[in-house]
């Protein structure tokens, strides 16, 4: 009796000329204006380097164009992230803060690049990241290194990965300078909804 097995691997990642990496860009910033606004749901998986182990969240994300952001984790704690303007509220458990990001560069780093990596904003901000377009598959996969002093201290890399049919994100992966990784991958996404 034989036995097949069909692996099925991923396809490689294929740097994209300039011209087809410029074109991509002009796409998605294309896409990024027509989203007023973005519900979704979210798994994040951060793989811990040292420790050789993985943690998984679920939650809900919701986007609004004019800068707010709501990132909320529902599983297996509870833990809410809300950006509005210039002001981020955390809310774990029953404490809860507010913190003004224009008294934090970090906080503004961070606001900037969570409310960028949504519509692909960053893609061309060149002071902010140096990136590299790849195809892989069907995929649009944007490799972006921080250039700016705090954002180095944090990551070494952001990968930004995009449906190429409907040129918005699906997956970004945030990999630490010490190794550990986040992989957010976004599903069941609906546009400019209530």
């Amino acid at each position: 009796m034989a036995v097949c097995l069909t692996l099925q691997a991923q396809a490689p990642l294929k740097k994209a000329t300039e011209a087809q990496a410029k074109a991509m860009v002009e796409k998605i910033n294309q896409k990024a204006t027509s989203i007023k606004t973005l519900a979704c749901d979210f798994t994040q998986v951060k793989t811990l380097r040292f420790l050789n182990d993985k943690m998984t969240s679920q939650g809900k994300m919701y986007f609004d164009g004019t800068g707010k952001l709501r990132w909320e984790y529902t599983s297996p704690y509870s833990y809410t992230f809300i950006l509005n303007g210039q002001k981020v509220y955390i809310k774990s458990g029953k404490s809860s803060h507010t913190i003004d990001i224009r008294q934090s560069k970090l906080f503004q780093s961070i606001a900037q690049v969570m409310m960028n990596s949504m519509t692909g904003k960053s893609l061309t901000n060149n002071s902010e990241f140096t990136c590299t377009m790849y195809t892989q598959g069907n995929d649009w996969v944007a490799d972006m290194v921080p250039q700016k002093k705090e954002m180095k201290k944090m990551f070494k890399t952001i990968r930004l990965r995009f449906d190429s049919t409907r040129q918005m994100v699906s997956q970004v992966e945030m990999t630490e300078q010490g190794g550990d990784t986040t992989l957010i991958t976004l599903k069941d996404v609906k546009l400019n909804g209530k």
